[in-house]
């Protein structure tokens, strides 16, 4: 690769440089990068796997004092590329972004709109800000009962005042909101937007740009999910001209949500694939989008099977990511899941009528073309008889919200059967995943149809963030 195409990559060269077997460091980490010392290291049969390349950012890469400011140069560099004013890593995944996002925006005790398809880190930012949410419910298409985006009239019909407001793009299921129109709406009622974009960091690096450079305010990205960056890896990024947000607060949030003892291989990783995409990351993309849509075309052609295009999404796609609709064929998608799991090929949704896959910068189009093969078999091993679409539960959620989900968090509390616990105020939440998405959140309302969602999900898919893992019981509020 000729030299005038690599783009400035401070964080990985000093990475880089900081991985040499004289480095003996006698601080912390406890690990003392005995791997670059070989079998001879102690503990190196139990031990040498798991921390191989582990350096921590200050006193390995960076000396204590960060004074060469290699994240620093990095951060600067990756907001460049994504038209941001200020970008900040992280190592807490976008759950921490998000925390972060809120935080820059929300002010305790104060509405903040949020798109209810949004990820169960925005409850915790609630909790952690104190903000009171004003969910606004998606837009859900007619037959597929998928979320298809945030409508900007929906920032419109908010009645109340509100500090700001938050919608996830893309989706789950990778449909894409109209950013732009969202940040016109948000902008004309003097208020900041944020978008959460987890799924779709190799957006920031095609011509219309991310969400950011289509007018976001403040934006949060998953690094590995569908780049090449270490799991736990995202970026938040924010413009500050517009004057909703200062890089001031942001970072305040980003330094109290982060830990003190960050992994500078992790962090060095945001640097190379951010120095990738610059490089090559376009033409990868534009090569991935024509293998996907004929990976698209060709599910098509199976009988009964419904694959979410433009043509009949109602919204724009991620064009990376490949949904489908079971039910036609009458095959259950959990099993599918199963059967390509024990393959290794697991996929990244897999519910009973939904099955979701995502192609990224590492896939070959040979693999995405094996893959679609694989799957057009699996269908067809496991058709039956079709059915109707049975919606899902967490994307048609109306909550009654009683407290705030801090005043919920803080509350006293009782535990009591679930089944028990209609009409009564949750003090915890209970998560299906996939989506990672509340059925009920800190101080909503527990209802009949609620309860009966959680059994229905529990027996497809895990049930998280809730105190019984049998879900059995259920911590309520003790009194109001």
């Amino acid at each position: 690769m000729d030299d005038a195409r690599s783009p400035e990559t401070p964080l990985l060269d000093a990475w880089r440089h900081a991985r040499v077997p004289e480095k003996r460091p006698m601080q912390i980490p406890g690990h003392k990068m005995r791997y670059l010392h070989g079998a001879g290291a102690w503990a190196w049969d139990l031990v040498g796997d798991t921390v191989r390349d582990d350096i921590s950012l200050q006193g390995g890469v960076d000396d204590n004092a960060l004074s060469h400011d290699y994240v620093g140069k990095a951060e600067r560099l990756w907001a460049a590329a994504v038209g941001a004013d200020h970008s900040r890593f992280l190592v807490g995944g976008s759950s921490q972004g998000n925390i972060t996002a809120v935080g820059t925006v929300a002010d305790q005790s104060v509405p903040i709109a949020i798109d209810r398809t949004s990820h169960r880190s925005t409850q915790a930012a609630l909790v952690i800000s104190g903000a009171i949410p004003v969910w606004i419910r998606p837009r859900l298409h007619p037959e597929f009962h998928l979320p298809i985006g945030m409508a900007a009239s929906s920032i419109a019909e908010v009645g109340e005042e509100v500090n700001g407001f938050f919608a996830t793009s893309p989706s789950y299921v990778g449909t894409l909101s109209d950013v732009r129109a969202l940040a016109e709406a948000a902008h004309a009622r003097g208020q900041a937007l944020i978008i959460d974009q987890a799924w779709g960091a190799h957006l920031d690096f095609m011509p219309q740009g991310g969400a950011v450079r289509q007018g976001a305010d403040v934006s949060v990205t998953s690094i590995h999910k569908a780049l090449t960056g270490y799991s736990q890896t995202a970026v938040v990024s924010m413009r500050e001209g517009r004057g909703f947000v200062r890089p001031e607060v942001l970072n305040r949030w980003v330094d109290m949500t982060s830990t003190t003892s960050p992994s500078g291989t992790l962090l060095a990783t945001i640097d190379a694939a951010r120095a990738a995409m610059e490089r090559d990351g376009q033409a990868r993309i534009d090569m991935l989008s024509e293998v996907v849509v004929e990976s698209r075309r060709r599910l098509a052609q199976v009988p009964g099977l419904i694959v979410l295009d433009e043509s009949n999404a109602g919204c724009a796609l991620d064009p990376l990511k490949v949904t489908i609709l079971l039910p036609g064929t009458g095959a259950d998608g959990v099993l599918i899941g199963q059967d390509l799991f024990d393959l290794g090929c697991g996929p990244e949704v897999a519910d009973r009528d939904t099955f979701v896959f995502t192609v990224t910068v590492s896939d070959e189009p040979e693999w995405v073309a094996e893959f679609t093969g694989m799957l057009i078999d699996r269908i067809e091993a496991r058709r039956s008889e079709p059915r109707a679409m049975a919606p899902v539960a967490v994307w048609r959620v109306e909550p009654e919200v009683v407290l705030t989900p801090r005043e919920a968090f803080f509350s006293d509390r009782r535990r009591i059967p679930l089944d028990d616990a209609v009409g009564e105020v949750s003090a915890e939440q209970f998560c299906p995943y996939p989506p990672g998405v509340p059925l009920i959140a800190p101080g909503e309302r527990v209802t009949r149809e609620a309860v009966e969602q959680i059994r229905a999900a529990a027996k497809v898919g895990r049930v998280a963030y809730n105190s019984d893992p049998s879900l059995e019981t259920i911590e309520v509020i003790d009194a109001i």
